[in-house]
């Protein structure tokens, strides 16, 4: 069986770690992430351009390269989530999660009875871990629900202490839209309201992680103790990278 890094162990040693944001759903960008010494990846379907085979194939690449993955899927499906799961990701980014009933339909989905509801049929999941102790598979998968609007600030601390959550994921593009009205994530409104997750998680022992567009907003996320950090998505970085290069070129006419 070829090791796979925990993510949950991982995190437990404290020193904030960085993960991948993967919208393109090509397994080569899985391995460079893994080769460039990133902590783990996400591979996004909701935002991205990731089918289920695409995601199956990044999945391979990822215990390949010894990557913990990620997957946000479409929306707080069952379906999406357990395929997922048994596709071989080792949690799951729920987006669109705004109350503790949908937090409680999030944690069956991901966790296995007596503590969820997940359908068995572990096709790859097997593969990263045995799937004989069911403690033991909800112990290694992560259930993460994404805060992002008006309606989960205002359910926040009981969200966070729904039993079997593992982790709270930060949009701060949707949370200023909520909260503003604008896509300012550098607004004080949004500000006040990623400390408040981050002391609600830590209260909950919560893993609280944090999506920054830019290193700007990074660097004091990884001074407060944000437990994951991801800095940009494969498409920005390429955009941004091109965009470089061009106007490296240009200034040369």
């Amino acid at each position: 069986m070829t090791s796979v890094t925990s993510l949950r162990k991982a995190l437990l040693d404290q020193a904030p770690k960085l993960m991948a944001w993967l919208c393109y759903g090509v397994p080569h960008i899985v391995e460079q992430m893994g080769e460039a010494g990133y902590d783990a990846v996400l591979l996004d379907q909701q935002h991205g351009l990731t089918t289920h085979e695409d995601l199956v194939n990044c999945l391979i690449a990822a215990r390949a390269a010894g990557l913990p993955a990620l997957v946000r899927p479409q929306g707080p499906d069952a379906g999406q989530i357990g395929a997922a799961l048994d596709a071989g990701a080792q949690g799951v980014v729920v987006p669109l999660i705004e109350t503790v009933a949908d937090t409680q339909a999030c944690m069956r989905a991901v966790k296995y009875a007596p503590a969820g509801m997940r359908s068995w049929g572990p096709y790859r999941g097997r593969l990263l871990t045995s799937h004989d102790d069911l403690d033991a598979v909800n112990d290694w998968n992560i259930a993460c629900v994404q805060i992002e609007t008006k309606a989960a600030m205002e359910n926040l601390d009981n969200i966070l202490a729904v039993d079997g959550l593992d982790m709270v994921l930060v949009g701060p593009n949707d949370l200023a839209t909520a909260l503003t009205g604008k896509r300012d994530i550098r607004a004080p409104e949004v500000a006040e309201a990623c400390d408040q997750i981050l002391k609600a998680a830590k209260q909950n022992d919560v893993f609280a992680a944090i999506f920054a567009n830019d290193f700007d907003f990074a660097r004091p996320l990884y001074e407060a103790g944000w437990d994951l950090i991801t800095v940009g998505t494969d498409m920005g970085l390429l955009e941004r990278a091109a965009a470089g290069v061009v106007k490296s070129f240009r200034d040369m006419e």
